[in-house]
């Protein structure tokens, strides 16, 4: 073994090492961690069109900043309320569905021996059942405390985005002075890279998921699906994780269609194929012909990201964990000993290799 490969042998074990421990840490400090994250990632969004705002209607860059945050705050209000007023309107309208749920208890507990009372009501006979009264004992003190950490998590966000957008017009400088010549046109060249992809793949992930919501809307319509709006927002937010959500939207919009309109099929197929047709061919065909080659990760890594991203963060990791694998790919791309990573990391080698290619020559 010659001595430059010996130093690369121990320069990948102290990489992984490091990562390992940098896991380790983004676990443990994830309260922290998560809000920095996802407003550095919403800043890369917006940084464009703070910055066209100031160059070409020479708007202020610090009021261009908070009218973006603003423009955020207006929108998180106006999807608070229409989950909130779909939520209200369904507890509202529960006891009009609570013979159906009884009927399938009923079917359910004659399956598998359940004990059933013809006397009480759903949740009664329920409560004893599979363990359903620890179950949301749990989801509720959970649940309490998830909406009060994603309520002060949201403000802390929209405070980090604020600051970091008014910080982001002297990041060149800042560059220059860290770096100098040669290497502060590379750190800038991965900078633009990443903030050009992250806004590419959001903004398209964002235009697919606002049509796939639309047209579940539609369907649900057409179907007479109770709280329409409830399911196409579903519909919306779960677009954002690859394959997993969109079968969880479908299961779900399906099951209370299965409540619904039971034993009436025909509408219950019909939602199922129907917003499942719009999922795939979405999600399929329009979404990769848009998106082109510009994301190249494998999907195998993209199922184990969204797995570790899952583990590590919950929900939300799952939402950013295809913009996070997207930026490391990136990254490795641009550092000469990450190359082998990059092409892991990549779907076909000869697309990787093409664009490592490219890399050493912008060098």
């Amino acid at each position: 073994m010659t001595k430059d490969q010996y130093s690369k042998n121990i320069l990948y074990l102290l990489l992984f090492c490091s990562v390992v421990i940098m896991g380790f840490l983004m676990k443990v400090t994830a309260s922290f961690m998560l809000p920095v994250v996802i407003s550095v990632l919403l800043s890369c969004v917006f940084y464009p069109i703070v910055k066209r705002l100031n160059e070409k209607l020479k708007f202020p860059w610090v009021l261009g900043s908070i009218v973006m945050v603003l423009i955020v705050v207006v929108i998180i209000m106006v999807l608070s309320t229409i989950i909130g007023t779909s939520l209200t309107t369904f507890l509202s309208q529960y006891p009009k569905y609570e013979s159906k749920f009884l009927y399938l208890y009923k079917m359910c507990a004659d399956t598998f021996e359940f004990q059933f009372y013809d006397d009480k009501s759903f949740f009664e006979n329920i409560w004893g059942q599979l363990k359903v009264r620890e179950f949301v004992q749990k989801t509720a003190i959970s649940f309490s405390g998830d909406v009060l950490a994603f309520t002060k998590n949201v403000g802390m966000i929209l405070l980090f985005i604020v600051f970091l957008l008014i910080e982001m017009r002297y990041s060149h400088e800042k560059v220059d002075a860290i770096f100098q010549g040669k290497n502060s046109r590379r750190v800038m060249t991965v900078t633009r890279k990443i903030i050009t992809e992250t806004v590419h793949f959001l903004s398209i992930k964002f235009f697919i998921s606002l049509a796939t919501g639309a047209l579940v809307f539609i369907c649900c319509l057409i179907a007479g699906v109770d709280f329409a709006v409830l399911w196409a927002f579903l519909a919306f937010v779960m677009n954002f994780i690859p394959t997993f959500g969109s079968i969880f939207s479908v299961l779900i919009t399906t099951l209370f269609t299965l409540i619904q309109f039971y034993p009436n099929s025909l509408r219950i197929i019909f939602i199922f194929v129907s917003i499942t047709a719009v999922n795939m061919i979405l999600g399929n065909i329009v979404e990769p012909r848009i998106e082109g080659k510009n994301l190249g990760i494998s999907p195998f890594v993209i199922l184990v990201s969204l797995t570790f991203w899952g583990w590590m963060w919950g929900f939300i990791g799952m939402i950013i964990a295809v913009p996070l694998m997207m930026i490391v790919k990136i990254i490795c791309e641009n550092v000469s000993f990450l190359h082998p990573i990059a092409i892991i990391l990549g779907n076909k080698p000869a697309d990787t290799q093409k664009e490592l290619s490219e890399v050493e020559e912008e060098a």
